[in-house]
């Protein structure tokens, strides 16, 4: 039992660790300034609205939910795909809160600092809208 627990706790710090990686080389006030130029609008700056395919994968979902969001890597990771949206939503909002925190969430939180309301919001809609 504690073998597995070591494996899932080190493959959720790898997840953790290539999510960190990825976000600081895309992101940061650093390039949002370069993108937007001296003297542009501040709207300019913000970081473009992404599909929801492109952000499962960005933002690391992918790693622990599987390529189609039904093949998680754990058997007590959900399914994702044709889940309830609005269900959904308040999941992934509650534990990024931390107002939920029991089961795996805290493999989630590790990674939900990547990705803000807006973006889980794309997300849930992309991911309802797939194949169970």
């Amino acid at each position: 039992m504690m073998d597995s627990q070591w494996i899932l706790a080190a493959g959720a710090g790898l997840v953790l660790l290539l999510g960190v990686g990825a976000a600081a080389q895309t992101t940061g006030p650093d390039a949002a300034e370069q993108a937007a130029g001296a003297g542009a609008p501040a709207q300019a700056a913000e970081t473009p609205t992404l599909d929801g395919a492109t952000l499962y994968a960005q933002r690391t979902c992918i790693a622990c939910h599987g390529p189609d969001a039904k093949t998680p890597i754990l058997p007590e990771y959900p399914k994702l795909a044709g889940q309830n949206a609005p269900y959904m939503l308040r999941q992934v909002l509650d534990i990024k809160s931390g107002a939920r925190s029991n089961g795996n969430t805290a493999a989630m939180r590790g990674v939900l600092h990547l990705v803000t309301e807006d973006e889980i919001k794309v997300l849930v809609e992309y991911l309802s809208g797939l194949q169970p």
